[in-house]
């Protein structure tokens, strides 16, 4: 996991590919209009809001095709986190969702507006969370094939 100003983003474009055209993208956005915005090679961005939910009972989530970078753009959030490989498989990983539903002990940290985090395959993270009182956000959530 990768927790950072977004400015600072940039600096992983090396090692994280697709990355410079999903920033490139994002900065030629005139409006945060809810959706998803379609990149090359199957990678897109998603422009979402809404209110954080109460963690507690919750499950983590992790991907195996895809990275995670999550941009709050206003407002905050809290995102908990766990190494994929001290979770429990809860059902089935879902292959067309690539989505996995994870339980275990999870670390929590706070999310302010101008910061990101990217998550990797073997990071199961529960985004959107709080865990003492509702907060707004508005985000992009970058999905970039790994």
């Amino acid at each position: 996991m990768i927790v950072c100003p977004y400015k600072d983003l940039g600096r992983y474009a090396p090692i994280i590919p697709g990355l410079e055209e999903a920033m490139q993208a994002a900065a030629a956005m005139e409006t945060w209009t809810v959706g998803t915005i379609p990149l090359s090679q199957g990678n897109r961005i998603l422009v979402q809001e809404g209110q954080t939910k109460p963690a507690q009972g919750k499950l983590c989530e992790a991907h195996r095709d895809y990275l995670d970078i999550q941009y709050i753009v206003e407002g905050e959030e809290t995102v908990g986190w766990a190494p994929l490989e001290t979770l429990t498989l809860q059902g089935e990983f879902d292959t067309v969702k690539d989505k996995g539903m994870y339980a275990g002990d999870v670390d929590f940290m706070r999310i302010g507006q101008g910061y990101c985090y990217v998550v990797f395959p073997e990071d199961a993270h529960m985004p959107g969370v709080h865990l003492e009182e509702a907060k707004a956000y508005k985000k992009l959530v970058m999905k970039l094939k790994v």
